[in-house]
Parts: C-alpha cells; sequence; structure tokens
C-alpha cells in the first residue's frame, strides 16, 4: 500500500469532542449508540486478527485470516451506513456466498486434524490462545449485532450476523489446528 503523509486535522479533528460520531452518511449520532458498539467490536476483532497474522507467518491458513479480516471491513460498511441510505445498496454486501466460502474454509481446517469431543481449556498454545480470544471477541460483535438488528428491525444486516456466527465457528477450529500443530512440533503426537 503507497504511504503519504495525512495532515493532523484529518486524523485529529476533535468532531467527536463532545461526545458523537459520524455514519458514513454523515449523519451524528452519540458515540454511546448501539451501532458504535458493534464497529468498536468489529474493529476490535479485526485488530486482534491482524495480531494472529502478524505472529503466524507460518501457519498455512494465512490468507483465510486476511480474508475475514477484509469481509469485516465489509460487514462494518453495511453496519456504519443506514439501510435507507443510497449507498447502502451500492456497498459490496455480505451474502450466503460469503458464508459457504467461509464454510468451506471450516471443513478443509477439520478435514486435516481431529477435534475433541469435549470442552477445550483455551491456551494449548500462544497461537490457539490467540484464535480463541478472536473466537470470543467474534461472539461479543455477533451478540452486539443482534442487538442491533432486533432493536432496529434491521433485517438487511442478518448475512452479517450469520457471517460472524460462522466465523466463530471457524476460529475454534483453527485454534484446534494450531493446538495440534504445536503438540506435532514438540513431538507430542505423530
Amino acid at each position: 500500500m503507497p504511504s503519504r503523509k495525512i495532515p493532523f486535522d484529518r486524523i485529529t479533528t476533535r468532531a467527536g469532542d463532545e461526545g458523537n460520531s459520524t455514519l458514513y452518511n454523515g449523519e451524528r449520532r452519540p458515540k454511546d449508540d448501539l451501532v458504535f458498539h458493534v464497529l468498536g467490536d468489529l474493529d476490535e476483532l479485526n485488530s486482534f486478527l491482524g495480531w494472529v497474522k502478524a505472529e503466524s507467518q507460518d501457519l498455512p491458513y494465512l490468507k483465510d485470516l486476511e480474508s475475514l479480516q477484509l469481509n469485516l471491513f465489509r460487514i462494518g460498511a453495511e453496519v456504519a451506513t443506514p439501510p435507507s441510505d443510497p449507498r447502502f445498496h451500492s456497498l459490496d454486501l455480505v451474502t450466503d456466498q460469503d458464508i459457504t466460502i467461509l464454510e468451506t474454509m471450516e471443513k478443509k481446517v477439520l478435514e486435516s486434524i481431529e477435534t475433541p469431543d469435549r470442552f477445550v481449556l483455551p491456551g494449548g498454545c500462544p497461537r490457539s490462545a490467540q484464535l480463541d480470544i478472536c473466537r470470543t471477541i467474534c461472539r461479543r460483535a455477533e451478540r452486539s449485532l443482534v442487538s442491533l438488528i432486533r432493536t432496529r428491525g434491521l433485517q438487511e444486516l442478518v448475512p452479517c450476523q450469520r457471517y460472524l456466527n460462522r466465523m466463530s465457528d471457524y476460529l475454534y477450529v483453527l485454534a484446534r489446528y494450531a493446538d495440534k500443530r504445536w503438540e506435532y512440533q514438540k513431538g507430542e503426537i505423530e
């Protein structure tokens, strides 16, 4: 990505000093509005996925993590744009096809490991611990999004909620893959 100098006032606008923030369409809302809780959860999840990606250059599913990050941006755009705004329908909306792709990614990982049939105590290895943190943040983001959908009647966002639900499943499976890989590298399994 080419870099350029960004003027100070593009980053520090002071527009939020009164406790309000702006949606994509320019609408101002209080920073504690439910929509900003959802956006914050999505941002936190994306940042933690970036941490996993940065420390996991040897992980075979690295491109999948980046795909998840890009789709979180898409979900964020949908959440930040009221469906009544004409720009909403010009967004790259999350669809059933995206969910199918995510399910395919999960199946691919599942085919390469045996998963425990019991609750798993997080922390089998550093990478799985990171992925389990991502999974729990993803679940929180999904809960926030469900609240937004239900309280505001935003049925247009249901595919995003379903995507987050599948993403948390995928992150669980990927964490178990990381555990198995760790055990293999330590010589605990063959």
